[in-house]
């Protein structure tokens, strides 16, 4: 299974390529499909997104467009980092921090 933090995660000029290398290196078909959904949900799961049974499963789908397609979903969620944290300073007043 290929490492994610050995595949880029943009941005993207051009269809990136190197998640389909890593996850084809000794599979086929539906079993390059199978790791590159199993490679989204982890990205997913590290970004600390829960995840529901119909996200999964969506993240299927999304994996079955092509692993190109699943390493820039990937690098969105990786370059959109932590959501800034929201402190209430006020009634109907909050400050984000960085």
């Amino acid at each position: 299974m290929a490492d994610r933090d050995e595949v880029p995660s943009g941005p993207f000029d051009t269809e990136p390529f190197h998640l389909g290398r890593r996850l084809a290196h000794d599979a086929a078909g539906d079993e390059v499909v199978r790791r590159s959904e199993r490679w989204l949900v982890d990205v997913l799961d590290d970004a600390g997104v829960a995840l529901g049974a119909a996200d999964r499963e969506i993240a299927g789908l999304v994996a079955g467009e092509g692993w190109s397609v699943a390493q820039v979903v990937g690098g969105w969620v990786r370059r959109a980092g932590p959501a800034p944290a929201r402190e209430l300073v006020a009634p109907g007043v909050t400050r984000l921090s960085s």
